[in-house]
């Protein structure tokens, strides 16, 4: 693991030891598990398809390119990718066999790769190799798509929402992905290249986020704590 080559805050929950990288991946330092979430896969395609969207169809590839970083960097035995990592039931039609083929080599570099499902990706196209599952338990980590109860002390991981801070620095308002942090869960923000995000002043995260929470934005290869400081 060398995580000098890029930012990282250390999060010490009750289920363990956690990495937030600013490349917007969690290590589970404790049990060598590298988890995304939100990866979309063929987003900008879907778009275009469906909305003739002038965007560029590099997302997949630049996504993939990200995610073999920092496999690279972290070298984890693990990788669980959290859901949503396709964007529709039929991205396996658009998807390259040359994606395909980088991201296979991905999932061959280690030695377990689990694709927990999420609601747009309940099938994950048959070219893909690794195990599809509803959800995974690592120690005391619950790791899903949707938030879910990791009991009296255990910690879940979720995607799904999107997290998105906005921080006034006294010099103007900036705004980046973030982790969603409260004592039972731990929301990361999406993978993807074009997914966006959802403010975490939205109501969907009062019941997501109980209790006490911070957040650590992720901006230009660095991560943030919550009151802007750099880590």
């Amino acid at each position: 693991m060398s995580p000098q080559k890029q930012s990282a805050l250390i999060e010490r929950t009750r289920a363990g030891v956690t990495a937030c990288d600013a490349r917007k991946g969690l290590m589970l330092l404790d049990h060598d598990t590298l988890c995304v979430a939100d990866l979309h896969f063929e987003k900008a395609s879907f778009l275009q398809m469906n909305g003739h969207a002038p965007l560029p169809t590099y997302d997949t590839r630049d996504s993939l390119h990200r995610l073999a970083g920092l496999v690279a960097d972290y070298v984890p035995k693990t990788v669980v990718a959290l859901g949503d990592s396709f964007h529709d039931i039929d991205a396996d039609q658009r998807f390259s066999e040359t994606d395909c083929d980088l991201l296979n080599a991905i999932v061959d570099s280690v030695e377990t790769f689990i694709w927990v499902l999420g609601n747009h990706d309940p099938d994950i196209p048959d070219c893909v190799r690794g195990p599809r599952e509803d959800h995974a338990q690592v120690g005391g980590f619950l790791l899903t798509h949707h938030p879910h109860d990791p009991g009296p002390d255990g910690v879940n991981l979720c995607g799904h929402y999107h997290p998105k801070l906005r921080v006034n620095t006294g010099r103007g308002k900036v705004s980046g992905p973030c982790f969603a942090v409260s004592e039972e869960r731990i929301i990361l923000p999406s993978f993807g290249t074009f997914t966006g995000g959802l403010d975490v002043e939205d109501i969907a995260f009062k019941s997501a986020l109980p209790g006490a929470h911070r957040y650590h934005m992720v901006r230009k290869d660095r991560i943030y704590r919550f009151d802007g400081a750099v880590i």
